[in-house]
């Protein structure tokens, strides 16, 4: 790695910090309103409903929040309920698991969790939070979710630094202000 992108992906590392500190204090207080709830109800499908709402609380109040973002800026209808059901493959977490999967990837440790996906603990906790984007889409799939919407969910943690998206900027979007949020 040359000088310039290490030294630029260090500035970038305070804003990373407030952004993941923001994100865990609003997973701390993660209830949804009964008029968000219905809201979610008014976009979903029973089974994606379903799917929304056997995720974890602070995962519920994010897509909440994504929603309400794309929302006011004219998003599809398709781009809404990705939104709603972007997490949906993170499953059941607990609070550690989360940090310690932020800490390793800002310290740039890749654990290769091989076969992990069918064991329990911390490892298949870990490459849950990894691949949560691929099993969210084939939740939604199975549950019968819009091409686009399965789409969007698969590609959401795609990195806008590495050229992902050029071609798609409602998922530019989708990814910038999920990573906002």
């Amino acid at each position: 790695m040359n000088r310039l992108s290490s030294s630029s992906r260090l500035r970038g590392v305070p804003a990373r910090a407030r952004y993941r500190v923001r994100q865990f204090t609003r997973g701390v207080r993660s209830t949804l309103a009964p008029v968000e709830i219905e809201a979610a109800r008014a976009h979903l499908a029973p089974a994606e409903l379903a799917l929304f709402l056997g995720a974890e609380a602070r995962d519920r109040r994010h897509s909440v929040d994504l929603f309400e973002a794309l929302r006011e800026v004219g998003a599809s209808e398709s781009e809404l309920v990705a939104a709603l059901l972007h997490d949906v493959g993170k499953g059941r977490l607990q609070t550690w698991h989360r940090v310690a999967f932020v800490l390793l990837n800002a310290a740039g440790v890749r654990l290769e969790a091989e076969g992990a996906a069918g064991q329990d603990g911390w490892r298949q906790a870990l490459w849950r939070l990894r691949h949560h984007a691929a099993l969210g889409a084939t939740l939604l799939e199975a549950a019968g979710s819009d091409a686009r919407v399965v789409q969007l969910v698969r590609r959401h943690t795609d990195a806008l630094s590495d050229g992902a998206a050029e071609d798609d900027p409602a998922l530019a979007r989708f990814i910038a202000l999920d990573d906002r949020l």
